[in-house]
Parts: C-alpha cells; structure tokens; sequence
C-alpha cells in the first residue's frame, strides 16, 4: 500500500528543537526556504539526516501515522536506517513496536511517500 503525506510541518514543528544550543553569532536570520524543485527531496532528506535520533523517529513516526489507517497501528518507531535512494529520493527504512516495516522516501514536493506495512526483514 503506497501513500503521500506532508512533512514540511514535522520538520517545521521538529528543527527549532534541533537548533536549541547553536548561536547566531550575527543575530541576522540565516534560515532560507528549500528550493522548490527536483532538490528539495535532497535538501528534505538532508533535513531529516542531520536531526538527532529521537527527533529523526518522530518525524519517520509521524509520516507513518498520517499515512492513512493502517499506519494507526504503529505506537512508535523502535529502530530506523537510511537506504539506498529511491528514483534519486532519500529514503528510510523505519520498523515500528508491531514489528511492521515501512519505507520513507522524500518527494521533491516537500512530502513523503509511506509505503507498508511489510513484515519485518529479520536478514538484516
């Protein structure tokens, strides 16, 4: 089962969080808009690389849960890798406490393809 969900508010909600303790040594906003174009998948999965662990599960948990009604099903992300780019996109592989399995692949319109869940790939 295939579904898009929007992330740009999970990141929005999570990279103020991400950035408690840096210093604007200038005081000017440096904070600039991703490109809206093929790159903003890159910079999206840049996005979510670069937050720490807890916050890159909630936003991988959250994509998941908005992702229709049988993401309902996961109560929380247990473990989470990055995986080969999809189609040039970043992507994830999350494993929720139910043991299902979804990929997270980062679309260039700022969102997210969920697809799952699979049974979990005990191979490694």
């Amino acid at each position: 089962m295939m579904r898009s969900t929007t992330v740009l508010a999970l990141l929005a909600a999570a990279l103020p969080l991400a950035a408690c303790g840096s210093s604007n040594e200038g005081g000017a906003n440096t904070t600039q808009a991703a490109p809206a174009n093929a790159s903003t998948a890159a910079a999206m999965g840049a996005k979510v690389r670069d937050l720490p662990e807890g916050q890159r599960n909630g936003v991988l948990f959250r994509a998941i849960r908005d992702s229709g009604s049988t993401g309902q099903s996961c109560q929380a992300v247990t473990s989470m890798r990055e995986v080969a780019a999809v189609n040039g996109a970043p992507a994830w592989v999350a494993v929720c406490d139910n043991n299902a399995q979804w990929t997270i692949v980062f679309t260039a319109d700022g969102g997210a393809t969920v697809t799952g869940p699979f049974p979990l790939d005990k191979k490694g």
